[in-house]
């Protein structure tokens, strides 16, 4: 397995120590295609973590293809930006779940021309929450490695095209 630190995507992230409790951080199924499924630390100070991170780079890319993953508050959302910085990019697929949003709550959210889909959860995990909302066979994933399973939601992630409702993070944070 090849280390992230080969990935540009995740090198700054692996140096500023922010990819923790990995179950898959290195190489996928995919050629050319780096994985991680773990926690991201996004800040120290107070202590904001994305929970439940599934994340892809593909093809030496210095950026995230795709990105998901949990925050216990919709107000988390700046320091998530700021963590990742550069390392978004705009057509890039990212899928934030956050616990404070009203259930039938669905925006896609700009940020500095990064669209970001926030999204609602309850009491489920991302991985279900992904699997259920990409319309993907759960019974076929439970054969699946970890490696495999990653690559299944980031193919079904990078084709989603679902739009909704496009508010500025001012305008979501009225809406609490």
């Amino acid at each position: 397995m090849t280390a992230t630190t080969e990935s540009p995507a995740f090198q700054r992230l692996e140096a500023e120590g922010r990819l923790q409790k990995p179950a898959l951080k290195g190489s996928t199924h995919l050629p050319g295609r780096f994985g991680f499924r773990g926690e991201i630390t996004l800040t120290t100070e107070p202590p904001v973590v994305l929970k439940e991170t599934i994340a892809v780079a593909d093809n030496g890319e210095a950026t995230l293809s795709f990105l998901a993953g949990s925050l216990p508050s919709f107000k988390a959302l700046p320091a998530l930006i700021a963590a990742l910085g550069p390392n978004i990019k705009a057509g890039g697929k990212y899928f934030i779940y956050v616990s404070d949003l009203d259930r039938a709550s669905r925006y896609q959210i700009e940020f500095d021309g990064v669209s970001v889909y926030v999204l609602p959860i309850d009491d489920t995990s991302v991985y279900n929450e992904l699997i259920d909302f990409l319309y993907l066979d759960k019974t076929k994933m439970k054969k699946m490695d970890t490696a495999e399973k990653v690559d299944t939601i980031a193919d079904g992630a990078l084709k989603y095209a679902q739009v909704y409702e496009v508010i500025t993070y001012e305008e979501g944070l009225k809406r609490l």
